[in-house]
């Protein structure tokens, strides 16, 4: 009976958060809601909309482990406020999916995405957060102000990993050959022999388990959505011959007329560096991927409003290791996104990340 009892409740945590997304924060589309004619009509060209809004989420994983890596550098794990980062990834996925439902219906594999990853953070950073404020908390007070090894070691290598996750899926970080790093390069001796076993075993059992893991989850989704496709299509408006020498990444499809251009780029972080690039040079967007509207983040200044033109803020989220920063999620026109990047960088906006389909 009680591991019964375990498994319903296990059943009723899991359900309370995505039946809250489903019932308090999903619409039903606008009849008047009508996506435009693309201007391409070329095969694997058009990408859903709701891609873009709904890959947040995914990225507020990131901006987390970016965020702990910046506590890192000056404070302790236990200085982390673990469970604000988990009602921020639920509270995010709410508004973003009520802005996407009133447009369009949200695919089932999406849904089901962003509920499993919703799900490993929130189990992953809770059991952190419940560990590193207990027996994590305590070894840090045996240890003194000055860090052990180990714990340099944790903190250069969650810079890194943010780093890592800015491209390329967390399931790929080498977990196992860094673990074995950790091992090699983390001398045994030392003063704090509390605080350096502890950190042993603790970063051996999160490193070991996310290796095996990640080889689980990297096989089920080759297996079941196939190899992402790393690159996209965009239309752009005022290339010249001067931006593919100077953007090797920009590859020409073909000229559409009009001063417009279609071309393939990497995704990711990538794309929302070249989009900034080409933008500060006055290009413009007429088109990507077949959509005409895209969600992007920019960090301002606390205090500080910068000009928002074509644009709507959907969500405002506080920077931990950085308080004197915040991120703002925009609503933006693709025909307006060169023009809006201009404007948000001269009133002193930093474009964080534009969020591809």
């Amino acid at each position: 009976m009680r591991i019964v009892g375990g498994l319903l409740l296990l059943a009723l945590m899991v359900s309370v958060p995505i039946l809250w997304v489903e019932g308090m924060c999903a619409t039903s589309p606008s009849a008047s809601v009508r996506r435009p004619a693309s201007l391409v009509d070329d095969r694997g060209y058009l990408r859903r909309e709701s891609d873009s809004y709904l890959s947040f989420p995914e990225w507020h994983i990131v901006y987390a482990y970016e965020d702990l890596a910046g506590v890192l550098r000056q404070g302790n794990p236990s200085d982390f406020a673990y469970g604000r980062q988990i009602v921020g990834f639920w509270s995010n996925l709410c508004t973003l999916t009520r802005v996407v439902t009133a447009r369009e219906k949200v695919a089932t594999d999406t849904k089901v995405m962003l509920y499993t990853i919703g799900w490993s953070f929130t189990i992953e950073l809770g059991l952190k957060g419940i560990y590193e404020n207990t027996i994590g908390r305590l070894s840090e007070w045996l240890r003194g102000e000055r860090p052990t090894a180990e714990d340099t070691f944790v903190a250069r290598d969650m810079r890194a990993y943010a780093e890592f996750l800015h491209q390329t899926p967390w399931y790929q970080y080498p977990f196992a050959s860094r673990l074995a790093d950790f091992w090699r390069g983390t001398p045994w001796r030392g003063e704090h022999w509390p605080r350096k076993l502890e950190r042993r075993l603790s970063v051996t059992l999160e490193y070991a388990t996310k290796a095996a893991y990640g080889a689980v989850i990297g096989y089920a989704s080759t297996a079941t959505l196939g190899a992402a496709d790393l690159d996209i299509y965009t239309v752009f408006v005022g290339l010249d011959g001067s931006d593919q020498v100077r953007e090797p990444q920009l590859r020409v499809v073909r000229e559409l007329g009009g001063g417009r251009t279609l071309v393939r780029t990497p995704r990711y972080q990538a794309y929302s560096d070249l989009v900034v690039r080409l933008a500060r040079r006055g290009r413009n967007v007429a088109e990507i991927a077949g959509n005409r509207r895209i969600l992007i983040t920019v960090l301002v200044p606390v205090g500080s409003r910068p000009p928002l033109p074509g644009t709507s803020e959907l969500f405002e989220v506080a920077i931990q290791s950085r308080p004197d920063r915040r991120r703002l999620g925009l609503d933006v026109a693709v025909e307006q996104l060169g023009v809006t990047i201009r404007a948000l960088e001269a009133g002193g906006a930093t474009i964080e990340h534009i969020y591809d389909y």
